[in-house]
């Protein structure tokens, strides 16, 4: 009996000793130096009688409940431990063990758009005719689990022909050029419409007879896409290099013959001839979430990326993603890398990548993209990607810079990268992509 007693005790002081550290770590700065010292002292006490198998047990006791006593004094709501105190260290400490892991290991990622597609996916719409059924509750909660997918019905604003108000512009040989306009970025109205925690999100306009209706849709998706196949739907279905960007070149040029663009009071419009009535449905469709995954931290620090790998890397070093106030982004993109430091890029006339004057043998995916594999849906590679004095064209060789590696989009008529708005500084590589988790879909699993 008195060896397990004994042995109950040395754990009881081991306890005792531990807070009594915390207690100097967390409030020597309110004690005061007396009543610090008597606690050091006897802590001191404590250590030499555990080592001390001589002592009398009520020696022993003694010494423990004279440290208790004086812990009980000094402690605040460090000591004794509450069942609250527990619980809030039990967190702190979780948090500390979660960031370091994001911080050194592993780093969660969310693919944003699409510019990876399809090796990865960004925001994806599933689109249905106006007139179709909207998805029932079951099936909403099922599709929220397993691709976490948001539903949109959205009704319309008034009665009259659905117009999509765009731009034009003349080139240079007087040809007359149609463009859909540009986004709007501003916030949404925040957690369920609260105001708390606002997020970026996009505004559009579409014309309702004779108005125009907003629709505000989360950043960076692909609302367009929408319109072509709500509206257009046997233009959608076609196979072209550019994807959507030759799709509504299509649209444009056939509205033309048949007289369907309009100057009105909001500028051209480009007349859908579907007809809308106010308060029935306009669009219904589905937003599928990006492609969540986590980001491996650590084997770059040990082995420089490859070509072909995908990477993750920061963009505030990137001058070409600066905003119009000149100020540094902040996102994390996902690309692969074409080439690096000494490489020589081009991009042929076929869309296929040559590097170092032979077209690419692997990965995959550039492969695809080397021989436009539109039926796999890698449509080739293009030479440039918009941008200004950042941009990088390859439609002539281009050899990458010391220190910096080139990026691209395997989708690559919807990318903007490297030939946008220049290369990546090797210090702002972050890792690669480990593990798709969610959604469950094919792209579930080890990433490519």
């Amino acid at each position: 009996m008195s060896f397990y007693y004994r042995r109950k005790l040395r754990k009881i002081g081991k306890s005792l000793l531990e807070a009594s550290e915390k207690i100097e770590l967390y409030r020597a700065d309110v004690l005061t130096k007396e009543a610090l010292n008597t606690q050091l002292e006897l802590a001191e006490k404590v250590r030499q009688v555990a080592k001390d198998r001589t002592l009398e047990i009520t020696q022993v006791e003694a010494m423990l409940n004279q440290l208790h006593e004086v812990l009980v004094r000094n402690g605040g709501k460090i000591y004794p431990v509450t069942a609250g105190t527990d619980y809030t260290e039990m967190v702190v400490m979780a948090a500390i063990v979660a960031g370091s892991i994001r911080s050194f290991f592993l780093q969660p990622f969310k693919i944003p758009t699409n510019s990876m597609w399809p090796t990865y996916n960004g925001m994806n719409a599933e689109v249905r005719s106006p007139d179709a059924d909207e998805p029932g509750l079951p099936m909403r909660v099922v599709k929220k689990l397993t691709q976490w997918t948001s539903t949109y019905v959205i009704a319309a604003e008034a009665t009259g022909e659905v117009g999509i108000p765009i731009g034009m512009v003349r080139t240079g040989n007087n040809q007359v050029e149609y463009r859909l306009h540009p986004r709007a970025r501003g916030l949404d109205t925040g957690l369920f419409g609260s105001g708390i925690w606002k997020g970026p999100a996009d505004s559009y306009e579409v014309l309702v007879g004779a108005g125009l209706q907003t629709i505000v849709m989360p950043a960076d998706f692909g609302f367009e896409t929408v319109l072509l196949r709500t509206f257009f739907p046997e233009e959608s279905k076609l196979s072209l290099p550019r994807q959507d960007e030759d799709r509504w070149r299509v649209v444009f040029a056939k509205a033309a013959r048949d007289g369907r663009i309009k100057n009105g009071p909001f500028g051209p419009v480009l007349m859908t001839g579907r007809q809308a009535t106010q308060g029935k449905t306009l669009l219904n469709f589905d937003i599928l979430t990006g492609d969540m995954l986590f980001v491996d931290r650590v084997s770059y620090n040990f082995v420089d990326p490859s070509r072909g790998d995908t990477f993750v890397f920061r963009t505030n070093n990137i001058r070409g993603l600066d905003d119009h106030n000149g100020q540094p982004s902040q996102n994390y993109f996902v690309k692969r890398l074409a080439g690096v430091p000494g490489q020589k890029l081009r991009v042929g006339e076929k869309g296929e990548l040559y590097v170092d004057g032979k077209i690419v043998t692997s990965p995959e995916p550039m492969v695809l993209n080397s021989r436009r594999a539109m039926d796999q849906g890698y449509f080739g590679y293009l030479p440039e990607a918009g941008g200004d004095r950042y941009a990088i064209p390859l439609n002539e060789e281009y050899t990458v810079t010391p220190g910096h590696y080139f990026a691209m989009g395997d989708n690559s008529a919807n990318s903007f990268d490297s030939r946008g708005w220049g290369e990546v500084p090797a210090q702002d590589v972050v890792g690669r992509p480990l593990v798709i988790v969610h959604p469950f879909t094919k792209h579930w699993g080890p990433a490519k």
